[in-house]
């Protein structure tokens, strides 16, 4: 395809096709991961979080391409370098006396290399799978980028997780031929190709359609730390990828193709089991530009009345303006979105009610979730200015008053909430320089200009769109897990 074609066909999709990117309400799908660590499980778990109608409730690593443990730390990092903490994640056993031949290769190239401390959060594979399916509300879906193994063995601890998934999402080759992920595991494979299980192998096909040099080049063009990730990962590596048949073609990539653009693939049901079907790109499709709208998700939150949301610098007052662009590109549509309407909500431009549409999304970050999924317990009091934060808190999660989802403690106000989600919770705290270089910056506006005098207010506001303009979301707070006894579950709105 010429590059001309190409990139016009990236934009018409970003328009028009991936109305996904812009989904309010609750994901389509909920999803368990199972990874054994090859360069397309990275691309695929890369595009899998950048869909914002794919909720991840939990990754698992099994042995394959790289060592369970191996996978785990790669994952755990690439996850905090996306602010993505809050996922949980646990490693396999080791179970394979002949790993793949290509594993020393594909230890060799990196990406999620930053080394963390522990990747033990208590709990094995197996005990995730069943933990997060139990905690579920809707259907679990399944994807497996590896072999089976994990799987099977949760199924044959608890035969009651049968009724708990929706659909099981696997690469390999066909039902008839086996791929390598069959072949690390033929027993595991074989138990839930014969369950009752709904089970689509999704296959790249015959004739791969692979991705070329082109492809890396557009992601240039898009404002995503998954894009950039991928992006990076080609750099660094390239002296030993080259042209090598690993990173140019399509494999795990093709099911976070597939749930977001299913009319880009043929599905062919088995004749004596409509719960199983292969799944396979149309031929001739190009897939790159389908991969870049996925990447492509800096999308603000869909909103209820604006068919867009306001971006032009015109549109905006004149000392605001001159910001307009550089606080998009440095911060996000989706924070640029949630500031604007915490400001006017606030009625005011104000340094904690920013602060606090900072931190909500900072915890929405940390979990992976949309607006309206989080419970919060608010510990900036309700007397101004540290109480401003409640405001930026309900709009930027949408827990609200009106929904029940939040809660507000007098007892020493602090810039501090604790945010539960399912049955986790973190506390999110201002960090004390930020606390003092405000507290310094707005007794010095006191001594200028007097308390609440119109100077005083305009010199606020003045502050206000500083620290909106240089407060980095991902650097200005603590998160430490509370000490909670039990997390509240989350209310329904």
């Amino acid at each position: 395809m010429r590059p001309n074609k190409f990139f016009l066909a990236f934009f018409i999709l970003n328009i028009f096709s991936l109305q996904f990117a812009f989904s309010h309400y609750k994901a389509k799908y909920h999803v368990i991961i199972d990874t054994d660590g090859g360069i397309d499980d990275f691309r695929a778990i890369c595009m899998i979080l950048a869909n914002p109608e794919i909720e991840v409730i939990g990754i698992v690593t099994t042995d394959g391409v790289l060592a369970p443990e191996e996978t785990c730390y790669r994952l755990i990092s690439l996850l905090q370098s996306f602010g993505h903490e809050g996922i949980p994640v646990a490693a396999g056993k080791k179970n394979l006396e002949n790993p793949p031949e290509f594993r020393a290769f594909a230890g060799s190239l990196l990406w999620g290399q930053q080394r963390i401390s522990s990747i033990d959060n208590g709990l094995t594979a197996v005990e995730l799978i069943i933990q997060e399916t139990e905690l579920e509300e809707m259907p679990v879906e399944y994807i497996a980028l590896g072999p089976l193994t994990n799987l099977a063995e949760a199924l044959a601890n608890n035969a009651g997780l049968l009724h708990e998934f929706g659909k099981i999402y696997w690469y390999d080759k066909s039902f008839e031929e086996h791929g390598l992920n069959y072949s690390l595991n033929p027993i595991a494979a074989e138990k839930i190709i014969n369950s009752s299980l709904e089970l689509e192998i999704i296959n790249a096909g015959p004739e791969n359609p692979g991705f070329d040099k082109s492809f890396i080049s557009a992601l240039d063009t898009i404002f995503s730390d998954y894009a950039h990730a991928i992006q990076d990962f080609y750099r660094i590596n390239r002296p030993v990828l080259q042209d090598h048949f690993m990173g140019i073609s399509l494999a795990d990539d093709c099911i976070p193709l597939y749930l977001a653009f299913p009319d880009q693939f043929n599905r062919k049901t088995l004749e004596d089991d409509e719960g199983k079907a292969l799944v396979m790109p149309i031929p001739e499709r190009d897939l790159q530009s389908y991969m870049l709208a996925i990447l492509d998700c800096d999308k603000e939150d869909k909103s209820i009345l604006f068919k867009t949301f306001p971006v032009s610098p015109g549109l905006f007052e004149n000392d605001l303006s001159p910001s307009v662009g550089q606080m998009i590109q440095s911060h996000g549509l989706k924070e640029w979105k949630i500031m604007v309407l915490t400001n006017e909500f606030h009625e005011h431009l104000g340094i904690y009610s920013i602060v606090g549409a900072k931190m909500g999304l900072r915890a929405r970050e940390y979990f992976r979730v949309g607006i309206d999924e989080l419970t919060i317990k608010s510990l900036a009091g309700s007397t101004p200015p540290v109480s401003c934060l409640n405001d930026g808190l309900q709009v930027s999660t949408g827990a609200t008053l009106g929904h029940g989802t939040i809660s507000v403690g007098d007892s020493d106000p602090s810039p501090a909430a604790i945010f539960t989600f399912k049955n986790r919770a973190i506390m999110i705290e201002l960090k004390e320089n930020i606390k003092a270089q405000i507290m310094n910056d707005v007794q010095s506006a006191v001594r200028a200009h007097g308390i609440n005098t119109p100077g005083y207010w305009q010199a606020i506001r003045q502050l206000a769109i500083r620290y909106w303009l240089e407060l980095d979301r991902g650097e200005i707070f603590e998160i430490r897990v509370p000490t909670l006894p039990h997390p509240q579950p989350q209310p329904q709105p």
